[in-house]
């Protein structure tokens, strides 16, 4: 009579039933279906709520977009005031000119 090992598997529950002396599976149990049964009205519900969530973060997405380009506009409106109110008259280094 060979050795023989019962492993389970961690991704599929199958049990296996190994014949260590050969390195062979001798049989195989899958395992048992353990589905829940599903509450549609739950599920229907939650779906609508994952719907809202993902409008609320695109409208979100889409302000943020928005104010962006403001922002970026008046911080350079207020760098080139900054810039035109400098009176540099000389060129600023070029890294050759070190």
């Amino acid at each position: 009579m060979a050795p023989k090992t019962t492993v389970t598997c961690p991704h599929c529950k199958t049990t296996l039933e190994i014949d260590t002396e050969a390195g062979v599976v001798i049989s195989h149990e899958p395992p048992k279906d353990v589905r829940k049964a599903v509450d549609f009205d739950q599920r229907l519900k939650d779906l609508e709520e994952a719907k809202k969530r993902a409008s609320n973060r695109i409208d979100e997405a889409m302000r943020a977009e928005k104010a962006k380009g403001r922002v970026l506009e008046d911080r350079f409106k207020k760098l080139l005031g900054e810039a035109k109110e400098s009176k540099d008259d000389k060129p600023p280094l070029k890294d050759i000119d070190l």
